[in-house]
């Protein structure tokens, strides 16, 4: 089978057994050509014939040319990782050359846009519980940090979403408008117990109200808007002298790097983003392009340990 045939069978694959989009397969597409060009050019051989040593050459070249931020190159090689998964899961190579790689690699933007769990713990004991506006900003932080909400679907959350006695949160309609339902840890849980009682409303009510300005009465259906949550945010981050750039986001990031550093699949964290495919959840998770050269180093050291 010649290489432009494997190629278009494997986006095949991805396109019926999958469900890809037209766009990621066109990402596919682009990176698979892109790999194919360099081990002909560079390696003199057939993509099937790649070990781990021609990716560690594939991050240094791409690396030489200047142009390639860091994402773009983790975007890549999580293409190549699921290429040859499938190439070897279909019996198409007898190994799988991309074994060594993490199962992401992305470093950090300049204004690290994650934070570490004493920082999160920092803004959160920074509020005052007895204050019903400031209840209700710990509970959105809280609960962002603990599920990776995106911050529209914190925003639209009502009381029936929320499964008091499971410990369950149903997404009703994320992005694409597919639901998913989270589990929530025992601390968060807690956390809107004591919320729920102390702020009351309907199942049909929003989670997370509006308040007046002077907090004498709340807008009973009038669910906090997602610009005012970005606010709220950067002005507790700021007041607890946070120099880095939080919003919403922030803490999507911050949720799915604790999760990976805690053990969790990254199949298990793309289900709980809400994500298509893993090669969408790598941008929030955050491990450094030297990492992944030292897996792919032990790799080709020790191919035993793998």
């Amino acid at each position: 089978m010649s290489e432009n045939s494997l190629i278009s069978e494997y986006l095949g694959y991805l396109e019926r057994m999958c469900g890809f989009s037209a766009r990621t397969l066109k990402r596919h597409k682009r990176v698979c050509n892109l790999w194919k060009n360099f081990l002909g050019k560079k390696k003199d051989k057939p993509i099937i014939e790649a070990v781990p040593a021609d990716l560690l050459a594939f991050i240094k070249f791409r690396q030489k040319t200047g142009t390639v931020s860091n994402t773009t190159l983790s975007g890549e090689l999580c293409v190549l990782r699921t290429l040859y998964a499938y190439l070897f899961d279909f019996q198409k190579m007898p190994s799988n050359p991309a074994a060594a790689l993490p199962e992401l690699i992305c470093e950090p933007p300049a204004e690290k846009d994650y934070l570490s769990v004493k920082e999160c713990f920092r803004l959160l004991e920074a509020f005052e519980l007895s204050d019903p506006i400031q209840l209700r900003n710990y509970t959105m932080v809280a609960l962002l940090w603990s599920t990776g909400l995106r911050n529209g679907e914190l925003c639209t959350l009502e009381w029936r979403d929320i499964n008091i006695e499971e410990g369950t949160l149903l997404v009703r309609k994320g992005k694409g408008g597919k639901q998913r339902q989270l589990f929530l840890n025992d601390r968060i849980w807690q956390d809107l117990i004591r919320y729920r009682h102390k702020i009351g409303g309907n199942e049909c009510s929003p989670v997370f109200y509006a308040f007046s300005q002077n907090a004498s009465s709340r807008k009973k259906h009038a669910r906090l808007s997602q610009s005012r949550l970005v606010e709220i945010i950067r002005e507790h981050s700021h007041a607890v002298g946070l120099k880095k750039g939080i919003n919403p986001l922030t803490f999507r990031h911050t949720f799915a790097t604790h999760m990976y550093e805690a053990g969790v699949s990254m199949e298990d964290i793309k289900e709980m983003l809400g994500h298509d495919d893993e090669t969408e959840t790598t941008i929030y998770v955050h491990i450094s392009i030297d990492t992944a050269k030292g897996f792919l180093n032990d790799h080709i050291a020790n191919p035993a340990k793998y």
